[in-house]
């Protein structure tokens, strides 16, 4: 071959569309529909078939490859049978002339090729000028396949020398080739369809354009002529300046052109539907205008025409914004009226002319009962006709009104509601209706006096609570100042609540709450108060005692001795009787002083009555006020203590048998000033305020750091280190997470840490004792419980905590060699734990013979003067451990 398959190839293809351009200049004027037509667009095609085999890719003598198969199936294609058949009867003519060793495939291409095109256009139904490319490339690459499979009836010899040279150039150019004679073919049909039915258009008689323009005239909506394409053949519009663009502009253009770009797709959808329907409606497109998107529905309707062009429709475009608007608007206002208010319409007159839903829900009443009637039919009877006439004032006047009333139902309830009334105006200013809206606040009412009850008066006994006392008590003192009468305050606090709270349960607790109230209630007057502050804490507002201190004093001694006869009797709590009794504190009120301060002096008075031994009254002694300071400054201390360092940590050994098995830590408070302070008046301090939570965290951790420098000794690396944790420190909820983390700080083993907890500790809330005892024993913490038998632990709670041991109180072993009793009951701890498996300790062991009798019971383990006093940690070592103490000195 002179040159490469590639540009033969090329050139056939050139060829091929300059003869197609040819072809759309002097055969496809007039209808292509036509008999003429058809036979002169089949000679055409003949003709172009032979002039591309005249001048062929020919590898091979006698095989021949030319473009012959992108024309016939593209005629097969755009022009149907007729042309087709005629274009294919002269080109095997002229193959057959041609002859060679490939005839018979060369023949069998230009057939199959012609039947590609043919039976692709039935398949497109009528859509064959308007397929996108990417499908007339597919199409082409079928039929170049086909044309391949073909060429394999070439003579054996020779076959795959033509596949060679042509496989490739055939795929790559020819489906190409097809697309854009496809293209250029189907661009010449709609244009040339567009211009004849334009001239068709034009050539429409002046009687019926005259006829058409004053129909056209009476349609206010813009209305157009389309073809199937979305191209503009004619366009009417009542007002021009509705048209963004000029008619002239506008016609002959596609939709994709002139409208944006989903609106266009819209009305070819609509043009697609009316083509199979005849008609379509509902589309709405939305176009951009200097007001905001207006919409337009689309009626699109097909036009029956004679000849056989493409389909024209006609397109009405109405303008439906407004009407939406409207409709939107009428939405909102039925929404509104049935919304969850009750809501009613009146005229002039108050008439009822229309109400919603809700009212029939609120009222009761159906539409019909009161279409008609006046509100009147609505009337509690709780209102005046003052009322009534100052609401149609307040219409007339201001054209409104807002406010609670009451109503009645249809069943006679009676309710409140919260009601707005509108008067409805003409535009003359006249007052034409009345709108009424309304809503039940029944709840609501049920909720503010539930919420002034939670907020003045106690949940538990239904008393008046510590703000409604604050109220009253600041009222009863206004009072004095007007009267100059006396009046009193009671402070009430039960003895050993809390015992029966531990004991018992919170719920038997509670019980005994509500019984003291009712007994309370019934020794007062009507006219005083008694009041709930909180716990087992009452007070008992008297007011009016008359002006003379002696005979106020009188009173108040009756009514507190009536008080404290009257809880005496036992209270039956289900199948139970419970005795209390209380201890109550009594100060005298007049003119000129403060809530707060009477308030102290009672308390001051309660706590003077708890420290006689309870059970009885105090009135307020001045010198107790002198006690309640030292308490006060000594907190103030307190406060100060943990900062300055001034705490320190006593040890005193414990033993099993000869052998020390490790100590228990004391706390002391070294004060600068005072010298020691005893535990006993600031430990009770600290639980009271608090304080004992971090003081106790200091310790612990003081303790947690000394095991840590005993476990570098071999001498002091099995002890353990009791300590006692209180009972608001154990009740945190971080307490669990807190020991764990100062073991791990410190690098200790946990079982080297011990921890005494009391009975009314643990029984506090079992379960809660049970679940961190438990978290910290695997930590491999030990658990003593401290000061055993005297408390309340029953065998039920004790074989369920995880303790490890028993410590037996001071108490019991003071007297053991003395008291026969205390002796039974160390007997009888030594046994139950040991049935427990728990070990037992004794504490305030300080003789020998104690300690005989106790190793006598099988007591394991020993605490006491007898073995050591508590000691600061120095003179603790230089005495139990003196080689620790030489070993670090060389150190």
């Amino acid at each position: 071959m002179s040159s490469s398959p590639f540009l033969i190839l090329l050139n056939n293809v050139a060829l091929l569309l300059a003869m197609g351009a040819l072809y759309d200049a002097f055969s496809l004027s007039g209808s292509q529909h036509s008999l003429r037509n058809k036979i002169v667009t089949g000679i055409c095609a003949g003709l172009i078939g032979i002039g591309l085999m005249s001048i062929p890719l020919a590898s091979v003598t006698g095989v021949i490859i030319d473009a012959r198969s992108i024309l016939l199936s593209v005629t097969g294609l755009f022009f149907g049978i007729i042309p087709t058949v005629i274009a294919v009867v002269m080109t095997v003519a002229f193959r057959i002339i041609e002859g060679g060793q490939g005839t018979v495939a060369g023949i069998t291409v230009i057939l199959t090729s012609a039947t590609a095109g043919l039976v692709y256009r039935g398949w497109t139904a009528e859509k064959y000028t308007s397929l996108p490319w990417v499908n007339i490339y597919l199409f082409g690459v079928v039929v170049h396949v086909l044309m391949l499979v073909g060429l394999l009836l070439v003579p054996s010899s020779v076959v795959w020398q033509v596949m060679r040279d042509i496989v490739l150039p055939v795929l790559l150019i020819f489906p190409f080739a097809t697309v854009l004679l496809g293209i250029l073919l189907s661009h010449q049909i709609q244009r040339i369809a567009a211009e004849k039915a334009l001239r068709k258009s034009q050539n429409e008689s002046e009687l019926s354009r005259q006829s058409l323009e004053a129909t056209l005239a009476a349609i206010p909506d813009p209305l157009f002529e389309m073809d199937i394409h979305g191209r503009y053949l004619d366009c009417h519009v009542s007002h021009s300046e509705e048209l963004k663009l000029p008619i002239d502009h506008i016609i002959g253009k596609s939709v994709f052109e002139v409208l944006p770009y989903k609106a266009a797709q819209l009305v070819v959808e609509a043009l697609s539907e009316a083509n199979l329907k005849g008609i379509s409606h509902g589309y709405v497109m939305k176009m951009p205008s200097d007001e905001g998107d207006r919409q337009f529905e689309l009626s699109v309707a097909r036009k029956d025409l004679k000849d056989e062009v493409l389909p024209h429709f006609v397109v009405v475009a109405r303008d439906m914004t407004d009407r939406k608007k409207a409709e939107q608007e009428l939405h909102i206002a039925a929404t509104a009226f049935n919304s969850q208010e009750g809501m009613l319409i009146t005229d002039k007159d108050y008439r009822i002319l229309r109400v919603n839903s809700a009212f029939t829900r609120v009222t009761g009443y159906e539409p019909e009962e009161v279409l008609g009637k006046t509100p009147a039919v609505l009337r509690s009877g709780k209102h005046e006709s003052d009322f009534y006439n100052r609401m149609k004032t307040a219409l007339y006047e201001d054209k409104y009104w807002q406010g609670e009333i009451w109503n009645k139902r249809k069943n006679g309830e009676l309710y409140p509601q919260f009601l707005t009334i509108t008067a409805v105006q003409s535009d003359s200013g006249e007052i034409t209706n009345f709108v009424g809206s309304f809503t039940d606040i029944t709840q609501r009412k049920l909720d503010e006096e539930h919420i002034h009850k939670l907020a003045y008066y106690d949940p538990l006994t239904a008393l008046p609570n510590r703000r409604s006392l604050q109220e009253r008590l600041e009222n009863a003192l206004n009072s004095c100042k007007r009267t100059e009468q006396l009046g009193a305050v009671v402070f009430i606090d039960l003895d050993n609540f809390k015992n029966l709270n531990d004991t018992k349960g919170h719920n038997t607790g509670d019980q005994l709450l509500i019984l003291v109230a009712g007994r309370l209630v019934q020794c007062v007057r009507n006219a005083d108060m008694v009041a709930r502050l909180g716990g087992d804490e009452f007070v008992v507002v008297l007011e009016n005692l008359g002006a003379e201190e002696e005979l106020a004093i009188d009173t108040v001694r009756r009514i507190v001795e009536k008080i404290n006869m009257s809880l005496s009797f036992p209270f039956a709590i289900g199948k139970d009787n419970y005795l209390t009794s209380c201890s109550a504190g009594v100060t005298l009120f007049g003119r000129d002083e403060l809530v707060d301060d009477v308030m102290k002096r009672s308390d001051m008075a309660m706590y003077q009555a708890k420290s006689s031994g309870k059970n009885t009254y105090q009135i307020f002694d001045p010198d107790s006020h002198m006690s309640l300071f030292s308490r006060a400054a000594l907190e103030v201390e307190l406060r100060k203590a943990l900062p300055l360092n001034q705490f320190q940590l006593f040890y005193q050994v414990q033993y099993r048998g000869d052998q020390i098995i490790g100590a228990e830590v004391l706390l002391r408070w070294i004060h600068p000033e005072r010298g020691v302070i005893s535990p006993a008046e600031f430990i009770p301090l600290a639980e009271d305020t608090g304080l004992i939570i971090p003081i106790g965290e200091w310790v612990l951790n003081e303790a947690c750091k000394q095991l840590k420098k005993w476990q570098a000794s071999p001498e002091t690396d099995q002890l353990t280190l009791a300590v006692n944790v209180s009972a608001r420190q154990f009740a945190q909820e971080h307490f669990v997470g807190d020991v764990q983390d100062c073991i791990d700080r410190n690098g200790i083993k946990g079982g080297q840490l011990k921890i005494e907890l009391t009975e009314s500790m643990v029984l506090l809330d079992i379960e809660d004792t049970i679940a961190k005892m438990s978290q910290l024993k695997l930590k491999g913490v030990r658990f003593s419980l401290d000061d055993f038998g005297t408390g309340y632990s029953s065998l039920l709670h004790l074989k369920r905590l995880p303790l490890n041991q028993l410590k037996i109180d001071h108490s019991f072993i003071r007297d053991i060699m003395i008291d026969s009793d205390d002796a039974e009951i160390v007997q009888t701890i030594v046994s139950m734990g040991h049935t427990l498996r728990l070990n037992v300790i004794a504490e305030g062991v300080e003789t020998k013979e104690q300690q005989q009798f106790l190793a006598h019971c099988g007591c394991d383990c020993y605490q006491g003067y007898l073995f050591g006093r508590p000691m600061p940690l120095d003179e603790f070592e230089q005495k139990f451990f003196p080689e620790l103490v030489q070993s670090s000195e060389i150190a």
